[in-house]
């Protein structure tokens, strides 16, 4: 519980319209595949324009190896 109070804290003080969340074991893998859906929207976005991080670009290789084994398969499943 400590570091949560420590977390809260820090985050309230340093960010606007901070909102934290109990999530209950049962859900957390959705929280989870919601987050990655994000992450890889934002990262398609990002490299459409050509913005890739440094680390991103070092996690995926590249563009091109990033559309072919994230976004492509991500973008079949779809709906």
């Amino acid at each position: 519980m400590e570091v949560t109070r420590i977390l809260s804290s820090v985050f309230n003080a340093l960010l606007e319209n901070v909102e934290f969340k109990k999530v209950i074991p049962a859900d957390y893998r959705l929280f989870q595949v919601a987050d990655l859906i994000c992450t890889l929207k934002l990262t398609e976005l990002k490299a459409n324009r050509h913005l890739l991080s440094k680390s991103e670009i070092y996690f995926f290789e590249n563009e091109r190896t990033l559309k072919k084994n994230y976004l492509k398969p991500f973008g079949k499943k779809e709906m």
